[in-house]
């Protein structure tokens, strides 16, 4: 039997440990609210108190007639004191957002009642606070960035058309207004002399100078690359002209330090006059964009005015439609008008054939010919065509090409994947290939690329027979997109057991890891490596060794978050690396296209980018075995395809053993005249 002395030492040993695991707990709880910014509180109604307690849950500051010092000498902002005591009286639910004045500046506290059970909150209200103003700051500037292009600070093209689409849509009818178009003149040139980095200064300069020459009320945007538009608020017509001239010659006068070199810009410029309405943003852009044009055939260096907003009203009146078309696919937006008419036609060829004639119309087109091209066999022929009255039909019969011609169209398209050529100005191609290129009386052709899994397929001819054309930028990103559309859907009609849906969707980011999706890294890939611009470059193919394994030992969120260090890790690393594409395969697969110098010894840099990587998580995951290895291909003049360098980077990746020592290694071509190996 216990002694009393025993008994006493067993409830006070008991007591001590309970007295530690509260002081522990207590400790816990208050690590916690100082890490995450919380407070805790609590009001009485019937006493009209509230209660502020510390971390550790003792009473800190009691206020007693609370409601009377809100509205007094509280620092809660006074806008913010009557829902500060609508939420006290349980006339808010929940939660509610408050601002305070502290020191000179503001913080938002999230204030948040706390249900707990068995507790009447008639009588008293437990809240816990916490400060949001990081976050809220952090909010504040997501959207602004969103609103804003990340070069120039001024507003990107989708904003600034929705700002001028909003104000036209509500303007005063006696108001006038104006629209200018810009962009530098041989901007490209000046990019391929003197650097990427010199042509970003030059568009910086120029968005500097429109800020300082047009008033706040204006909108200013980039519209991209090296495209500007402005659009003008009550601004009378004589004022408008001024401006453009004004303009030219701001520009003009930009001068670089330590370069030789001499901006000028040419300028398209429209006029929407008083009691005119029903004009969107598009209608304007197009005819200031006509302007543009106008400009550059003048020889640069100057404006244009459009001469009459109603120049594309009259153009379809002189070309009146003929067959049975729903007028609605003439006026609107024609992207929604592709989608619209293959979901909605009762066949493939259907669509096509409707789709055609509307994009010939609305374009003003004498012929569009869809065109299949095979690289390897170096041959091309049509799959589908439509002609007006007054162009004839082309490649009845399958025509041919040399490597060399086929280059020269390759790297000249643009950034949407289009190119266009003139009857006058073929001299870069053989005689062979200008003649394919602009065969039946072509004057002016724009092709657009299609592709196919990242894979050239052919193009799209988009020809004017009667006269040379200029294509704007805003044209040729449509037609671009269109034809993606139609490529998609020409996949999907070839291949009917597969829904490629998906390919009239670009992604353009991985949603976990924020890099570049993987579609649209094949097609980057495709292009330079096609195109001949690769030659110094390393296709790496990266993943962790037990990667499942890690996901079940720590959770799919940390394994998530793991995925996401390596990402930072390596755009951290590689960050002033030009030319570099990125991405996230599947899973934990991650493929990097880099530039490489061919003297260095670039296996051994990766293992050891490799290993500091794996070292600084294996820190933050104790117990975790993190490991990485790398597939390596060095892209020569035999790489053809980006299939081919991702799938050499893949199963040099594969051949590393898991529990290898130098988990780097370079693809073989040796290899190929093996058994494929097993997938580790």
């Amino acid at each position: 039997m216990a002694t009393t002395e025993e008994y006493l030492y067993q409830t006070l040993r008991v007591k001590n440990m309970q007295r530690k695991i509260y002081e522990q707990r207590a400790e816990l709880l208050s690590a916690i609210l100082r890490k995450s910014a919380m407070g805790i509180c609590e009001y009485f109604m019937k006493d009209d108190r509230l209660i502020i307690y510390d971390t550790v849950l003792t009473v800190e500051k009691e206020i007693p007639h609370y409601l009377e010092y809100l509205y007094k000498d509280s620092v809660i902002c006074p806008d913010d004191r009557c829902k500060m005591q609508d939420f006290y009286q349980n006339r808010i639910r929940e939660s509610v957002e408050i601002r305070i004045e502290k020191d000179g500046r503001t913080e938002r506290l999230l204030f948040q009642a706390l249900p707990l059970t068995d507790m009447d909150h008639s009588e008293s209200l437990p809240i816990l606070i916490k400060d949001i103003t990081t976050e809220k700051n952090r909010e504040t500037i997501l959207r602004e960035q969103a609103m804003r292009d990340s070069l120039t600070s001024l507003y990107n093209h989708f904003f600034g058309k929705e700002l001028v689409n909003e104000y036209l849509s509500h303007k005063d009818p006696y108001a006038t207004c104006g629209m200018m178009v810009l962009d530098v003149d041989f901007f490209k040139h000046a990019n391929d002399t003197y650097g990427h980095l010199f042509g970003d200064e030059v568009l910086v300069r120029l968005a500097r100078i429109l800020e300082g020459m047009f008033e706040k009320k204006d909108i200013i945007m980039r519209a991209g690359g090296d495209e500007f538009v402005v659009f003008l608020k009550e601004i009378s017509h004589a004022t408008l002209v001024k401006k453009a001239m004004q303009l030219v010659k701001a520009v003009r006068e930009i001068r670089f330090e330590d370069k030789d070199y001499a901006v000028t810009c040419s300028v398209g410029v429209c006029f929407l006059k008083e009691n005119v309405s029903g004009y969107t943003y598009d209608q304007l852009f197009e005819n200031a964009d006509w302007a543009l044009y106008r400009a550059k055939e003048n020889g640069r260096n100057c404006y244009v005015f459009c001469d009459n907003l109603q120049r594309f009203e009259l153009m379809e009146r002189d070309h009146p439609l003929k067959g049975d078309i729903d007028i609605r696919y003439l006026h609107n937006d024609v992207i929604s008008t592709a989608f619209e008419i293959f979901e909605k036609s009762s066949s493939f060829s259907a669509a096509m054939k409707l789709l055609l004639e509307v994009i010939g119309y609305r374009f003003q087109l004498d012929r569009i010919t869809v065109i299949r091209t095979d690289i390897r066999e170096k041959n091309t022929g049509r799959q589908y065509q439509w002609v007006s009255d007054f162009a004839p039909e082309v490649l009845k019969e399958p025509g041919s090409f040399t490597k060399e011609d086929f280059l020269t169209l390759f790297q000249s398209y643009d950034e949407y994947q289009t190119t266009v050529l003139h009857y006058d100005n073929m001299g870069m191609y053989s005689p062979q290939g200008a003649a394919l290129l602009m065969q039946g009386k072509a004057k002016t052709v724009l092709y657009a690329a299609m592709y196919l899994e990242g894979k050239y397929t052919g193009a799209i001819s988009y020809v004017v027979c009667r006269e040379k054309r200029y294509w704007s930028k805003q044209n040729r990103k449509e037609l671009g997109e269109v034809t993606k559309i139609i490529s998609a859907h020409l996949a999907r009609n070839q291949a009917k057991a597969e829904d490629r849906y998906h390919e009239m969707h670009w992604t353009e980011y991985d949603s976990l890891t924020g890099l570049m999706s993987f579609s649209r890294f094949r097609t980057e890939a495709e292009h330079l490596i096609v195109g001949r611009y690769a030659d110094s470059y390393l296709m790496l193919y990266t993943d962790f060794v037990g990667f499942k394994y890690f996901n079940k030992k720590f959770g799919y969120s940390v394994g998530d978050q793991l995925l996401k260090e390596f990402s930072s890790y390596f755009v951290e690393k590689l960050e002033n690396v030009e030319g570099l594409f990125f991405t996230r395969v599947v899973s934990d697969q991650f493929l990097i296209l880099v530039p490489y110098d061919k003297k260095s010894d670039f296996l051994a840099i990766i293992e050891e980018w490799n290993q500091e990587f794996e070292k600084l998580q294996s820190r933050r995951f104790p117990g975790a075995d993190i490991r990485l290895r790398t597939g390596v291909y060095v892209i020569g003049p035999d790489c053809d395809s980006a299939s081919l360098a991702i799938d050499a980077a893949n199963e040099a990746r594969k051949r590393i053993e898991k529990k290898a020592s130098v988990r780097v290694k370079l693809y073989d071509p040796a290899w190929t005249q093996e058994n494929e190996p097993n997938d580790a």
